[in-house]
């Protein structure tokens, strides 16, 4: 299943002729973000028949129906053996065990090796995870105290603290002088795309408010019955923009300055049947994008991320920066835009979140949110 969402902007206040620009440039994205998702979920959904098919090829149709009707019945045995009042001093852990080991059982005495139905898994993840590869235009964030000698080099307003600081606009670099741009902002863009199959359900929550800079995304994923190979990701952004006039034609290079709010990864995982396993990651970035015709793309720097395989019970709770610091970006844009003419300037977060897994429930959440403190802009020298 796949659903593009269109993106919802708010460019009203901006230059006519940045709107224009910034529509033209917003349809051919969505245009290929449209084919580029196609892609990926035929490309899913062949893969998971494949494996499916490798599987049942593995067991013979006989005992491939043998054993999906022992699953569904073990599945309704544990559930009954929990209600009150007998569940009430039952064991989860034993029981559920006890289910496992009777399919187990079962594919021994049809000669059937675990070892088999792992290597289709492997090779059903390993090919999964090529679908939903992230775009090439990334680069690393940057914890700002502990780069301070590379945010101090990079702009001479870098000597004060741009929130509350008083500058002078800096002619020293002639056309490629710094422009800062801080809360509050006006213009405002967001979008989700969703790719699963029909276990999964896949949504989101966008945190926007332009004028004090707040930006955020929560995705979640979720597959609390998984069958034989199912797939999810999510992949969505929140930004803030403004109209930015170059001086000159080139690249738009931006210094994003933001205020970690929230960055928590949560991920919880319930292995059903024993040779289960799954796949799971979640990405965040900080981001740019220039909407021109001639800027091909977004462009992005990652900030945090988690990468579980497991094929067990098992929960994690992750978060890898620290609230209330701030985090930078220097990021340029992929194509360069014209002198004199205004252009919609966004910057924000994005998350992109995926899943693979056979028989292995899932419950994935990613929560960041971003102060969007200040972004200063220039064409690169």
């Amino acid at each position: 299943m796949v659903s593009t969402c269109k993106a919802v902007r708010n460019f009203r206040q901006f230059p006519l002729e940045a709107q224009r620009s910034a529509d033209v440039a917003a349809e051919e994205r969505e245009q290929r973000l449209r084919t580029i998702t196609r892609k990926r979920s035929s490309k899913a959904a062949k893969l998971s028949a494949e494996a499916s098919h490798r599987l049942r090829r593995l067991l013979g149709n006989d005992n491939w129906a043998d054993l999906r009707e022992l699953m569904q019945q073990e599945r309704m045995t544990l559930r009954d053996l929990l209600q009150p009042p007998p569940g009430l001093e039952s064991s989860y852990d034993k029981l559920n065990k006890a289910r496992k080991r009777k399919v187990d059982a079962f594919l021994r005495s049809r000669g059937v090796r675990r070892d088999a139905i792992l290597a289709i898994a492997k090779d059903y993840h390993e090919a999964i995870a090529d679908v939903f590869t992230a775009d090439e235009n990334i680069s690393p964030g940057f914890h700002l105290s502990n780069n301070l000698d590379k945010w101090l080099s990079l702009s001479p307003f870098h000597d004060r603290a741009l929130p509350w600081g008083v500058f002078e606009p800096d002619d020293s670099q002639g056309p490629h002088r710094w422009e800062v741009f801080r809360p509050p902002f006006f213009g405002f863009n967001f979008g989700f795309v969703p790719v699963h199959n029909d276990n999964f359900v896949v949504d989101r929550i966008h945190t926007l408010n332009p004028s004090v800079g707040d930006v955020g995304i929560s995705i979640s994923m979720e597959d609390s019955d998984a069958g034989d190979f199912d797939y999810a990701s999510g992949d969505a952004f929140s930004a803030i923009a403004f109209a930015f006039v170059p001086p000159t034609t080139g690249l738009v290079e931006v210094l994003i300055d933001a205020q970690c709010v929230e960055a928590t990864h949560r991920l919880d995982t319930e292995d059903e049947w024993g040779w289960s396993n799954s796949h799971t990651a979640q990405r965040n970035f900080l981001m740019l994008d220039v909407l021109h015709p001639n800027v091909s793309e977004p462009s992005y720097a990652e900030m945090s991320n988690l990468d579980e395989e497991t094929d067990d019970d098992e929960s994690f709770l992750q978060e890898k920066l620290t609230r209330g610091t701030h985090y930078f970006a220097q990021l340029f844009s992929a194509g360069p835009v014209p002198a004199g003419q205004s252009v919609v300037v966004c910057a924000g977060t994005r998350s992109f979140d995926k899943s693979g897994t056979n028989d292995v429930s899932i419950d994935s959440t990613s929560d960041f949110r971003w102060f969007i403190s200040s972004v200063e802009v220039r064409i690169s020298p």
